[in-house]
């Protein structure tokens, strides 16, 4: 049997919202040379995390749970585990990354460097940075009662054309540093280090309980980060097929006024991008806004039909936003201008 998985990878707050953008962005900046580098980085990560969920999950060890992808306080501090293995004998934990062709590590200096294209990038360590949310984590337990659990880290590399240089050979370094295709060895290699269980069946299920509790993703405002304003940013619901926007609201569909497509549930995609972008809650009036609609009773029928859940009465009636990992996974990219502008922001 193979590890059972507790909590599954999800997108990024960061990565819905570069791909809520997309679909917002007037199409003359959908090709801004920052939005899309950012885009692209933040995608090759998720991709080279899903690679190394995979090899977990046909790793041969059915006493293993796994959590993809978990952010956990130590007050005021927060520290973002890539994934982490429980076990009764023995937790892992694994420090992604997604590094293409060529990087080195140079374990005296404790310095990673990458040869992309000729240019030489600097980054940090990744065995420290391993090392410090192992330390991270010992205090988490601890905090919650669970003391004198082993903790083994590893830096595992996504994809297997990436070459790996260690500058001076240092065996520590080979052990620390593996590429996805040899994690199985190297977890046997480790797991076989532990033979007397630290925990038991309830006290694991107890942590998982409390990790899962705990969970809590980070969200960023790429809006602000990127000086992002109203006027770059489409009015309304675009149509899906030809970009034209707004879409019409007409007997409990909408309508493109362009190329006449229709659809009932068009606004449930514009209406999630809201929340990422602007925080957990809308409002009758800001949903109308949103969608470019005038009447309440029509945004309070849309708002309802989405189930979501609500605080507050009348004027005051909040609706309130999925959690983040309960956003659909699936994307919807927009219809592309055949422009070839691309303007700046201003």
């Amino acid at each position: 049997m193979n590890p059972t998985t507790i909590k599954h990878r999800k997108k990024t707050h960061e990565l819905l919202t570069y791909e809520a953008l997309f679909r917002w962005i007037l199409p003359q900046y959908r090709q801004h040379k920052t939005i899309v580098s950012e885009y692209k980085r933040e995608k090759a990560g998720y991709d080279g995390e899903r690679n190394v969920d995979y090899k977990v999950a046909t790793y041969p060890q059915k006493d293993f749970f796994v959590l993809q992808g978990i952010r956990l306080q130590n007050p005021p501090f927060y520290f973002q585990i890539d994934t982490l293995i429980l076990s009764k004998r023995v937790l892992f934990i694994l420090e992604i990354k997604n590094k293409q062709e060529t990087f080195r590590y140079d374990s005296k200096q404790g310095q990673l460097t990458q040869e992309v294209s000729g240019q030489t990038k600097s980054y940090k360590d990744p065995i420290l940075q391993a090392e410090a949310q192992k330390t991270n984590m010992q205090i988490w337990l601890e905090r919650r009662g669970f003391f004198n659990i082993p903790i083994e880290t590893l830096v595992v590399v996504a994809y297997p054309s990436t070459i790996i240089e260690n500058i001076w050979d240092d065996p520590d370094v080979y052990n620390k540093i593996i590429h996805n295709e040899s994690l199985h060895h190297h977890l046997d290699r480790l797991n076989h280090n532990y033979t007397e269980n630290i925990t038991t069946n309830t006290q694991l299920k107890k942590l998982s309980h409390t990790l899962l509790q705990e969970d809590s993703p980070l969200r960023v405002n790429i809006l602000q980060d990127l000086n992002i304003k109203e006027k770059h940013l489409i009015k309304g619901i675009p149509c899906e097929k030809c970009g034209q926007h707004p879409m019409s609201r007409l007997y409990k569909k909408w309508r493109c006024p362009n190329c006449f497509a229709t659809s009932f549930k068009a606004h449930e995609r514009k209406i999630l991008d809201y929340f990422l972008f602007h925080g957990t809650a809308i409002t009758n009036k800001k949903c109308r806004n949103l969608l470019q609609i005038n009447s309440p009773k029509t945004a309070q029928t849309i708002l309802n039909s989405m189930h979501l859940q609500q605080e507050g009465q009348n004027r005051g009636r909040k609706y309130l936003s999925p959690g983040i990992n309960d956003f659909p996974q699936h994307s919807i990219f927009p219809y592309k201008s055949h422009s070839k502008q691309i303007l700046q922001f201003d």
